[in-house]
């Protein structure tokens, strides 16, 4: 006779789901332990049996939570590019890792991967000196059940990364993503073209648009170790280009790597350059203000908001619109605090205090 406490998780999980079946058919807590000590040879607590059908416990108790949510959807993208699956022999712990040579990566993927889990503290990666990587694991058998599946068929976590598509696009795009400056790109690049129609569709769910091409065919490769010769499978590359698409990117998605960020930036800062003739800055300082007085509805019409600082009526839905450059300092807290004060005392000096604003502000986004 077998005892219930010397099971392994997954038995337990096999004598749960004959247990709530057994519940669901009208039996109650002590005729379901005799029914499995009698067909399986398994000695049952009839006090675990009927927390089992009563209070809703789980044989795996923590272990059995999964949350779905953004950090499950950008732990899931990332462990897609970069994460494996492990389980050792003589042990019950079904292991989900990550294994990757940025920190800060490293870090996120955990505290993302321990929230998706239920767990109150986060994962904490570790050095490791044989690989010079930093690995995170985590444990779960139900996760651990479903990445395997996912690695048959990426499609099947669709329902679990569809819901978060931004959160997990900037996972996969941690792992397998980089940022190629001189060309104004964001690239993704795997061998697997499961995954890159996948998050092709993620990202076309916030509205980015790509392309997709191989970087190379098929070809033979002799290994100077065995001298076996392997088939090296062509790599499939996802291209996000154009100034719209890389700053929805970067709006949308973005990065948790700092080495990546950083590079998104300086694409981002060539986008951005507002340069202002000083004929120019009353005129942009006042279109602020009216555009403002529209927004902030102190005035209830464009007409006559552009009547009251002398701007073209049309000018002013340019900038509400985003159409122009200059129209990312619309929202400055202290621009709109000068409209604020405009409204009220209508006093052509604080047009001034705008342009001012505007001579130090705008070198922010210069080369």
């Amino acid at each position: 006779m077998k005892e219930y406490r010397k099971l392994k998780p997954g038995e337990r999980v096999k004598l749960y789901n004959l247990a709530m079946r057994l519940r669901d058919r009208g039996l109650g807590y002590k005729r379901i332990a005799k029914r499995i000590e009698g067909e399986y040879g398994i000695r049952m607590n009839i006090w675990t049996v009927k927390n089992w059908t009563t209070r809703g416990d789980h044989p795996l108790g923590r272990c059995n939570k999964i949350v779905e949510g953004p950090e499950l959807a950008y732990a899931l993208g990332a462990w897609l590019g970069d994460g494996t699956l492990a389980r050792y022999k003589g042990s019950n712990h079904n292991i989900i890792w990550l294994a990757v040579k940025d920190f800060d990566f490293a870090e996120e993927w955990g505290r993302c991967l321990a929230t998706a889990l239920g767990k109150s503290r986060p994962y904490k990666p570790r050095w490791s000196k044989s690989r010079q990587l930093w690995i995170v694991s985590g444990y779960s058998l139900p996760l651990y059940n479903l990445l395997r599946e996912a690695r048959r068929e990426p499609r099947i976590l669709l329902p679990y990364l569809e819901k978060y598509p931004g959160d997990a696009c900037r996972g996969f795009f941690d792992a397998e993503g980089c940022v190629i400056i001189r060309n104004h790109e964001v690239k993704a690049c795997n061998t697997d073209h499961r995954l890159i129609e996948l998050f092709g569709l993620l990202l076309e769910k916030v509205g980015i648009q790509y392309t997709v091409y191989k970087s190379r065919d098929r070809e033979a490769i002799i290994s100077p170790g065995n001298g076996k010769i392997y088939c090296r499978k062509p790599l499939l590359i996802l291209v996000i280009r154009g100034k719209d698409d890389i700053m929805r990117f970067a709006e949308e998605v973005g990065f948790t790597i700092a080495r990546k960020r950083i590079k998104l930036m300086q694409i981002l800062q060539k986008y951005q350059k507002i340069k202002i003739h000083e004929k120019c800055l009353e005129s942009v300082a006042r279109a602020l203000i009216a555009a403002n007085l529209v927004r902030l509805e102190l005035v209830k019409t464009r007409r006559k908001a552009a009547g009251m600082l002398s701007v073209h009526y049309n000018t002013v839905s340019n900038y509400l619109h985003r159409r122009m450059r200059v129209a990312k300092l619309l929202r400055l807290p202290e621009i709109e605090q000068l409209a604020r004060k405009y409204a009220a005392t209508k006093d052509d000096n604080l047009v001034k205090e705008v342009q001012d604003i505007l001579r130090t502000t705008i070198e922010i986004y210069r080369d």
